[in-house]
């Protein structure tokens, strides 16, 4: 049995949450080539909510999706309060604002989205 879009999307939003964490992974190097900043306590967060959201997927239960992409979406707005200063606790730049943010509004969107109404895009006769 395959699962329903809204939780395909939710595991892929989450998964991808969980790949960024590879960005840590860069040395930093010069721009064209790093593209995210990913660093110290953003990648617990990325990994944490990712996989809070790949489990709300599989286990279809939309609080957790909502959950995961809310907390994303704080994780973006403290990022924006504190990028440039010398708190900064995610430990990134407005590349980790964007993919946090990006992420978040994603599965909050998913989450939110009322599954008894949605309609799908084609109808198989």
């Amino acid at each position: 049995m395959t699962a329903p879009p809204f939780d395909r999307a939710a595991v892929v939003l989450g998964a991808a949450a969980l790949v960024s964490t590879v960005f840590a992974l860069t040395t930093g190097g010069p721009q064209p080539v790093d593209l995210i900043h990913v660093r110290r306590v953003g990648v617990v967060v990325l990994i944490v909510l990712g996989a809070l959201a790949v489990l709300g997927g599989m286990l279809r239960r939309v609080l957790l999706v909502i959950a995961a992409g809310t907390g994303l979406v704080l994780a973006a707005v403290l990022q924006l309060l504190q990028v440039g200063r010398s708190s900064n606790w995610l430990g990134g730049d407005g590349s980790t604002l964007s993919l946090m943010g990006g992420l978040g509004l994603g599965l909050v969107a998913v989450g939110l989205t009322n599954r008894l109404t949605a309609r799908p895009l084609r109808e198989d006769s």
